[in-house]
């Protein structure tokens, strides 16, 4: 089945996450993402937060690493090493530059122009490419040579200060999502880009950085801070939203957890729950009184709610119409009949063996995105990129025993 950016060529340039997952996406979406690796190095593959568990298939002397990180966002990619210092390296790129369509890129600003691959550098070689440079805080102004990571982009772009606890201590979001904002934004620019190519011919750069994408995603915490300069109020340990009465967030049951969002269906709660009407008591009849008496209101929630399983409670929810769902654990979630059923669990065959990875969560129903390979060992292709672009096996071979590749 055609796949909507399978004639779309992309030179990979990026390490991580932020640039690593954008193109994934587009990968899925059938675009040949290329991904330009240094010949015996190991950079953006290794990675150290999940310890020894999370190094995959390590070789000896290979260099043919592969972590959690890599995996979750390289698929879908063929690798090639290149040293952009030689003279064949450069043959290299300047070729695969003339038939690509999009370079991506996540190094600190200025990287890419001192490899002699600036915008302006591969616009000589081909004049209709998108140059995408994705940064910490952008290509220019004050914080251009600052390093960027996702925690420091989720503390200066709003997301810890939105999501701090009642005491007013700023709580960092326990995954990388600044990264990931970074690379959603950073792949809806490049189909941007791609759309106006196809109606005027013309290539153009696109950045997108850390900090930008995280104050984008703030949105309405942002636009009501904007306008009305009065700071996000905080939530209670346990409590969502502090704009929405209780109950709204976690609440635990005889064997876990079960979320609720039902401020404005308390009285088909407490029926569920066989307790008193707490919209009629005086403590928790408004947002606001329920808000000053919130701990107070819990503990009546919990105890009632610790009789019965959430398994037990969800059914019986269900007949009030309540908006309820479970707190899964890691190992519920992928056992969820749902997400088995939107095939958000997939199995693929790799160099390592089968490795199992969450599936596409966008589902088209003409041009479907899929898994067709698993991320790629290091320089994986180096030998079927270049005989694509020209190269003769006796050119190969020279450039293997040069260095250059």
């Amino acid at each position: 089945m055609a796949m909507p950016l399978e004639n779309v060529k992309i030179l990979d340039f990026t390490i991580m996450m932020q640039g690593p997952h954008a193109t994934q996406m587009l990968a899925d979406m059938g675009a040949d993402v290329i991904k330009v690796e240094r010949p015996n190095r190991v950079t953006g593959r290794i990675d150290q937060r999940y310890g020894e568990t999370g190094t995959y298939g390590q070789e000896g002397g290979d260099h043919s690493f592969f972590s959690a990180t890599f995996l979750a966002h390289n698929r879908n990619k063929r690798s090639i090493t290149l040293d952009l210092k030689t003279e064949t390296g450069r043959e290299i790129i300047n070729r695969l530059l003339k038939e690509a369509d999009i370079v991506y890129s996540n190094f600190r600003p200025g990287v890419m122009a001192r490899l002699g691959l600036g915008y302006e550098d591969c616009v000589k070689v081909n004049p209709s490419i998108i140059y995408v440079l994705a940064s910490g805080y952008g290509e220019n102004g004050p914080y251009v040579n600052r390093p960027g990571q996702d925690m420091l982009a989720q503390g200066m772009g709003g997301f810890s200060a939105v999501n701090a606890s009642a005491d007013g201590r700023p709580t960092a979001i326990g995954f990388s999502i600044s990264d990931l904002m970074g690379a959603h934004y950073g792949a809806f620019g490049v189909m941007g880009a791609l759309y106006h190519r196809a109606e005027t011919g013309e290539g153009q750069e696109v950045h997108i950085s850390l900090l930008d994408g995280t104050v984008a995603a703030i949105s309405e915490s942002a636009l009501h801070y904007l306008n009305t300069g009065i700071d996000p109020i905080r939530s209670t340990p346990g409590h969502a939203c502090a704009y929405i009465p209780a109950p709204y967030g976690c609440y635990k049951t005889k064997d876990g957890f079960i979320a609720i969002a039902g401020g404005g269906k308390l009285t088909g709660l407490c029926k569920v729950l066989g307790i008193d009407n707490l919209e009629e008591d005086p403590r928790f009849n408004t947002g606001p009184v329920r808000d000053e008496n919130r701990a107070e209101f819990e503990s009546i929630l919990e105890k009632a709610l610790a009789p019965k399983t959430t398994d037990e409670w969800l059914p019986l929810m269900a007949v009030e119409d309540l908006w309820v769902a479970p707190v899964n654990t890691l190992g519920q979630v992928f056992s969820d009949p749902q997400v088995l059923h939107n095939d958000m669990v997939v199995t693929i065959d790799s160099p390592i063996g089968p490795i199992k990875m969450p599936g596409i969560p966008y589902k088209l129903s003409k041009t479907p995105a899929q898994i067709r390979m698993a991320p790629p060992r290091q320089g994986e292709h180096t030998e079927e990129v270049m005989a694509s672009i020209g190269f003769s096996p006796d050119e190969i071979e020279q450039a293997k025993q040069d260095g250059a590749v």
